[in-house]
């Protein structure tokens, strides 16, 4: 299996056959772990009760938890393996929730969709929200509350860290009436990469992308300067490596061209 990347707004993560293995898939599924964080970025349910049940709108902060993602680039398919998310209390009409997980129901497996060349997934899961009910009830809330719905989101990437953003959005149903949702999620994986290997574009071989490696691509072809990663000089992928590389990837870097390829490389060889 090839390795793979992950890249910023070039969607790819790279896993070591042995991890995946360890969770029971076959070779050419990968598994994403990643965690949910504040620092990520955007981390919020936010609810809207219709305006015969008071038109209230809650935000409720996700303040941590962790996920495992399968991704098939082959069959363009993906699974939501595990899921939580500490959500902090909230009030509904006065009445706390304590604190609150979401779960996805392991029982019914999650179906979805993977488009390589986007990065972009669609998985359909069941999810439980656990909380105390104690003071809800009154008004219909119960738990466990369970919610079918479709997990959409992106996988980027840059150096050591990959992030994963991520929409959810529909109606729940409760004892009173219903209510819209939407949730943003962002969180954060680590990958890893053999010593011996790099992703085209990275020639200074720094686990990112930045003006470094254009000035080391250049550096190598007319200053003698050899690049620590000359297997990544060749980032537009036309099996030369010239001077429209550096070219092609100052281009990425400032004026939103096409990202390096994903696959791995030899940083001896290219190959």
């Amino acid at each position: 299996m090839k390795t793979r990347f992950v890249r910023l707004s070039v969607p790819m993560v790279a896993f070591a056959a042995a991890s995946m293995l360890s969770v029971g898939l076959v070779a050419h599924d990968e598994v994403l772990t990643a965690n949910f964080t504040p620092e990520a970025g955007p981390n919020e349910y936010v609810v809207q009760f219709p305006a015969e049940l008071g038109g209230q709108l809650i935000q409720m902060p996700i303040t941590g938890g962790q996920f495992k993602l399968s991704i098939n680039e082959e069959e363009g398919t993906s699974q939501i393996l595990t899921w939580r998310q500490d959500i902090e209390p909230i009030a509904i009409y006065d009445a706390s929730t304590g604190p609150i997980t979401v779960t996805v129901d392991e029982t019914q497996p999650s179906e979805g969709t993977y488009n390589a060349a986007s990065g972009s997934f669609a998985v359909t899961a069941s999810f439980i929200l656990a909380f105390d009910d104690t003071q809800l009830r009154s008004f219909g809330f119960t738990s466990p509350f369970v919610l079918t719905a479709t997990e959409r989101g992106t996988i980027y990437g840059v150096g050591q860290i990959g992030t994963i953003g991520m929409h959810l959005s529909g109606k729940g149903k409760f004892g009173l009436g219903e209510f819209s949702y939407t949730c943003r999620t962002t969180a954060l994986f680590d990958y890893t990469l053999p010593p011996s290997d790099g992703q085209p574009g990275d020639a200074n071989h720094d686990r990112k992308f930045d003006i470094a490696d254009p000035v080391a691509i250049l550096g190598d072809l007319f200053l003698g300067a050899p690049a620590a990663c000359p297997g990544a000089m060749n980032c537009n992928d036309d099996s030369l490596t010239d001077l429209a590389d550096a070219v092609y990837l100052l281009n990425y870097l400032f004026l939103g061209g096409t990202p390096p390829p994903r696959h791995s490389v030899a940083c001896a060889s290219g190959q």
